[in-house]
Order: structure tokens, then sequence, then C-alpha cells
């Protein structure tokens, strides 16, 4: 009986003792892996890699890295005149060192410096969309070529009879300005019976754009003479400075005055595909001169970016814009530089104008030198005295103009159709000469369509945004004046 007893409770001890060895075996292994688990998992953040998405050739990760976070944040931006806020008070509260870039230069050989400032290349022709439209003269436009040499008849009365008067002689932008904006509200009239766009669109006057961009080739302005502001100011940098005033690119800020502008829901179609090899590799001439050498101003001012109207416009892209030929600088830049860069200059002066309106119309549409556009913009500009027309049909396929050709090969390109004579002389009340294919040139300007693209024209753009929200119009509401009979009384 006892050696029973005894052998039963040592097989107790040793089941216990079996029991403890198999719990604390699977405690181990749950424990190994639970470990293993952890192992798996990331204990330390992700390694930010060396350069942001996108390509950023040699530049020095820092700023490449800052370029992205701006771009960031301006994407984080819900409206877009909280982003041009933005843009003007970035670096301080008194703007940023500019180059001063004139719209209409007043130095010799300045050629190759507008289209590398520009990243243009000009093309001496119209775009194909442009010239295969058929223009009618014979049965469509007969009466339209009568009104338009009508109107140049009066207009030519007019100039006779109140030059010196009415208008400053010494300032004949203000004539031809009201000579442009006087045959351009015939037109549109007259063509907007036959063309639907031509009926739905915004006609302004005597309209100012401007517009900031940063360009690759010069060093940025060092500021560490602006010691006075920046003894109230820290956020001014002085020496030593960041290592973004040593990278190769510098910011511009531009400005010109249309005579008139057209303006339409829908932009116009793209004139050339964006992998076409001229937006591409097409040479197009360098300048890396310091811009003050070649007569260019710096200062500080707030960039601005203005495309003529306000982001809450239902007419957002700018079919047509139209510049004089007759400025007040003409005649001293025929004195001081001879006839032929006198007329360099205007050539210019029309290109440069054509590329402001794009660079602000896609500013208004969420797009910067931070985020670049994913669809071209289009515009056209005309710049005429009445007699001799220069047709700019512009497209701008990029922003990201800081960056050199190895890493953003894109072109922005201008077609020029160059001081086209719409007739010889004006005498004894008939126009001598009148050149059809000019006048024909002139009309495929207003008959070109906008066209839907197909994609989001805002997509940085939030979908909550005030900017994408359809303006109210105010409904006009009749006063109703219910009139009663006064009774007097005659005692």
């Amino acid at each position: 009986m006892a050696t029973s007893t005894t052998r039963s409770r040592l097989f107790n001890l040793f089941d216990k003792i079996r029991y403890r060895r198999f719990i604390s075996r699977s405690n181990q292994s749950s424990a190994l892996q639970k470990a293993e688990e952890q192992d798996n998992e990331s204990h330390y953040p992700p390694i930010k890699p060396k350069y942001p998405p996108g390509e950023w050739g040699e530049m020095d990760r820092g700023i490449a890295w800052t370029w992205h976070e701006e771009g960031e944040k301006w994407k984080s931006m819900a409206s877009v005149e909280e982003r041009l806020s933005f843009l003007a008070t970035k670096d301080s509260k008194y703007g940023s060192k500019v180059w001063k870039y004139n719209s209409i230069q007043t130095n010799t050989g300045l050629s190759d410096y507008q289209q590398d400032k520009t990243k243009t290349v000009l093309i001496n022709d119209a775009p194909e969309v442009i010239s295969n439209i058929d223009i009618d003269i014979e049965n469509e436009f007969k009466d339209i070529k009568t009104i338009l040499q009508d109107k140049l008849l009066e207009e030519q009365e007019y100039l006779v009879q109140h030059l010196g008067k009415m208008y400053d002689p010494k300032k004949p932008e203000a004539l031809n300005t009201k000579l442009i904006k006087s045959l351009v509200f015939d037109l549109v009239t007259v063509l907007s019976t036959k063309y639907e766009h031509l009926f739905d669109l915004q006609l302004d006057p005597e309209v100012e754009i401007a517009a900031y961009w940063d360009r690759y080739g010069v060093p940025p302005i060092k500021p560490w003479r602006n010691y006075e502001k920046a003894k109230t100011d820290y956020s001014i940098p002085t020496w030593p400075l960041p290592k973004k005033f040593f990278q190769n690119y510098s910011k511009y800020q531009s400005q010109s005055k249309l005579s008139c502008q057209l303006r339409t829901s829908n932009p116009l179609p793209e004139f050339l595909p964006q992998d076409d090899v001229k937006c591409t590799s097409e040479p197009y001439p360098e300048c890396r001169l310091w811009p003050n050498v070649l007569g260019t101003p710096s200062g500080w001012v707030q960039p601005k970016c203005d495309p003529g109207y306000v982001p809450q416009d239902p007419y957002q892209f700018v079919n047509l814009s139209f510049v004089p030929r007759n400025l007040s600088y003409l005649p001293y830049l025929e004195k001081n530089l001879g006839a032929e860069n006198a007329a360099e200059s205007l050539k210019y002066f029309g290109m440069n104008t054509a590329f402001i309106s794009t660079v602000a119309q896609a500013y208004n549409q969420g797009f910067s030198t931070f985020v670049d556009i994913t669809y071209p913009f289009t515009t056209q500009t005309i710049m005429t005295d009445g007699r001799l027309f220069s047709i700019y049909s512009y497209q701008l396929n990029t922003l990201h103009l800081w960056k050199g050709d190895e890493v953003n090969p894109l072109r922005n390109i201008c077609f020029l159709q160059d001081s086209l004579p719409l007739y010889d002389v004006i005498e004894n009340g008939q126009i001598k000469g009148f050149n059809d294919e000019t006048f024909k040139a002139l009309m495929r300007c207003f008959v070109l369509k906008p066209v839907d693209r197909g994609c989001d024209l805002r997509p940085t753009i939030p979908q909550d945004s005030p900017n994408r929200m359809e303006p109210e119009i105010p409904k006009y509401v009749e006063e109703i004046i219910i009139e009663k009979e006064v009774i007097y009384d005659e005692s």
C-alpha cells in the first residue's frame, strides 16, 4: 500500500515537471515568434532618398529638396490668391531680389539674350493648325473685308482731324490703341454672328499683365549689400550666404501692356505636341552674360503674376491679344540704335508679351515655378499700327526654366509672321495695294476656335477651392413702385 502511494506521488511529480517543461518550451517558442515579428517590423523611419521624385541632374540635394518642399507647400494651398501671396513674400516681406526684365529692350544685340531668358525657339512661320484654316474672301469674308477697309478709312480721317488735339503726338501708343480697339470691336461684332466662340467671350481694353519666373544659366543676385533692411528683417540673408545663392539660376520679373485682350472659357489647341522634336531638341541661342552688363536692372520687388483678370473669372484663357506698334520708345530707338535695331527690339517685344501672358495664365491655373504645367498653354498676340501686322502664336511648354536642358529638355515655341503689310498706302480717301494674304492671316487668328483639352485644367487646385466654384452672377430684381393718388387738403 505504501509502495503504491509513493509510486503515485512520483508519477504526479513527473507529470508536473513534464507540464512545466512543456509550458516553458511553448512560451519560449511564442516569445521567439514575437521577436521575429518585431524584427520584421521597421523600428526606424524610412530612409530619405538622396533626391526627391523627378529629374534633378547635378543639383545640390539640399536645394533639390527645398524646391520639392516648396512645391508641396504650394499645392497644399487652397486658392490661387493664397499662392500668389506666398510667392510675393516667400523670401522676405520686401519681396525678392530679381532682375527687372524689360518687355521691350533698349539696347542692341539682345535677341539671343531674350530667347535664352524665356527659353524660346523662334520659328518664322505659322503653325499648321492656323495655316490650314481656309478663308474664302470671295464669298464668306467678302463683307468683312469691306467693313475692315471702311473702318481703316474712317480711322485715317479721324487721325487727320484730331491728331494733336485729343492725343499727345509724343505718345503715339494712345492713338494706336484707339485704332486697335475700334478695329477689334467691329470685327468681333461681325464675326460673332458666324462663329460661336466669338459670341461667348470677354473683351477687355487696355490690360496690364505681369509675370515672374526663374531661369537657368546665371547665379542668383547675392543680397549682402542690403544691410539696412537686414538690420530690421532677419529673414534677409547676409554673409555668410546660404547654399541656394550659389546655384545656377536667377529670378526675373517682367510686365507689359495690351491694347485689348480676348478671353474664352477653353484654351486654344496646342500648336505642336510636347514630344515634337522642335519642343525637345530644337537649338536656341544661349546667353550666359550677367544681365546687368546687358542693361537689365535689378531690385527688390514682390514677385507678381497677373494675367489681366481675377482667378474667379469664367473666361480663363487668352485667345487673342493686341499690342501697339507705334510706341513712344520707337523714335528713341531709331535715333540711337538705328532703324534695323529698333525693328528687332519691336519684334521681340511681341514675343516677350506673349511669353508673359502665357506664364501669368499658367499661374492663374495653379501652376508655378515650383509645380510645372501638365499641358501646354497657347495664345496669339498681334502687334499692329493698322497697316503692318506681326502675328505671334506662342506655346508655353514648361515653367521649370530653372533646370538645365539635360534635365528639362522642353523649349517654349513662338511662331512668328513678321511685319505683314495690310495695304500699301491710303491716298485721297482710297486704300491702295490691299493685301489679301495679310487679311487672311488676320482672319485666321479670329476664326481659330478654342477646344476642350480633355483634361483637368486646374489639377493642383483642390476640388473644394473657391477658385473651382462658378461665380455667382447677381440677378436683376425689378423694383416695383406702387403709385398712390395724393389728395391735398383744400381747407
